[in-house]
């Protein structure tokens, strides 16, 4: 059993530090893991500062945990090895929460699991007010994206070792890209691993040659990062038309990408980077704010 309020915790993923931040609650952070990949300057510059203590990356100190003694580690499932870390901690008498907000695949259901955090710290009244903007602003949006008359056609992901991961069905990225009014080419297919489906170059170009638009989730800063991870990205009409888009404008030197720590609890403002960059029409006034157009 846990007291609430608690008094600090732990964050293993990035993510759990938005919702907390959301809630005016980033001084109960005691410890953070993998401090290279964090987005949020707040965060970080408090654990420069030693306010904040830095737990490691891949295997954590635990040594540094029980030395914090948390009311609990914010932990997220077999995701980050939090199966093997909640015995790990449990056999140092250390409690862990588990999140898995990942494994919401609708884009406002993941966001809501802001109320699940501040259960915690009894702030139900504030997570439900802040997600209840967030709903208004999506269904919003989604509305004025569902009145286009043509749906562009749209890829994601760069390979990855020969392997083109490609979200399909029941995916977050597939649900965000039909509510922002694009045509994602596998959104009927069924995966094969996990919620994607693994896929080699041949099956995509054959699929994606003239796709409209390419949202690149991967490790490519430029066009040419993208030509240079192979040659035969080139013949792709979006590269061609310069219609590559990749979620890094937000993102840390060390590959940590605000897309995935921010942008899980602000839908809404991923929602309006897919329609800017599908409709721009609809958003005249938009600025970018996770994604950005490959130079």
């Amino acid at each position: 059993l846990l007291d609430t309020p608690v008094r600090k915790v732990v964050c293993v993923s990035t993510n759990h530090i938005t919702a907390l931040d959301m809630l005016g609650l980033a001084d109960s952070i005691a410890g953070v893991a993998n401090t290279e990949l964090i987005y949020n300057k707040s965060i970080v510059d408090k654990v420069k500062q030693g306010l904040i203590a830095n737990i490691g990356s891949g295997e954590p100190n635990y040594e540094k945990i029980v030395e914090l003694n948390p009311t609990f580690v914010i932990t997220s499932g077999s995701w980050d090895g939090g199966d093997k870390m909640k015995l790990k901690l449990n056999s140092l008498h250390i409690k862990s929460v588990l999140n898995v907000d990942y494994m919401e695949q609708e884009p406002l259901a993941r966001a809501e699991w802001i109320k699940f955090t501040a259960a915690f710290y009894d702030k139900e009244a504030e997570a439900d007010s802040i997600f209840k903007q967030i709903e208004t602003n999506y269904l919003a949006l989604k509305a004025k994206a569902q009145s286009v008359s043509q749906q562009p056609t749209v890829f994601v992901n760069i390979p990855f070792k020969e392997i083109w991961y490609m979200p399909c069905g029941d995916n977050y990225m597939t649900r965000i890209i039909a509510d922002a009014g694009g045509n994602f080419l596998w959104k009927n297919d069924t995966a094969n691993n996990g919620l994607n489906l693994n896929l080699d170059y041949e099956a995509v170009y054959a699929r994606a040659a003239n796709a409209d638009y390419w949202l690149c989730n991967g490790f490519v800063r430029s066009l040419a990062d993208v030509q240079a991870a192979d040659k035969k990205n080139t013949f792709f009409k979006a590269y061609q038309t310069g219609k590559v888009y990749n979620t890094d404008k937000r993102s840390t030197t060390a590959g940590g990408f605000d897309f995935w720590e921010s942008g899980t609890m602000a839908p809404d403002k991923v929602l309006a980077d897919m329609i800017y960059i599908f409709h721009p029409e609809l958003l005249p006034k938009h600025q970018l704010y996770y994604y950005r157009k490959l130079q």
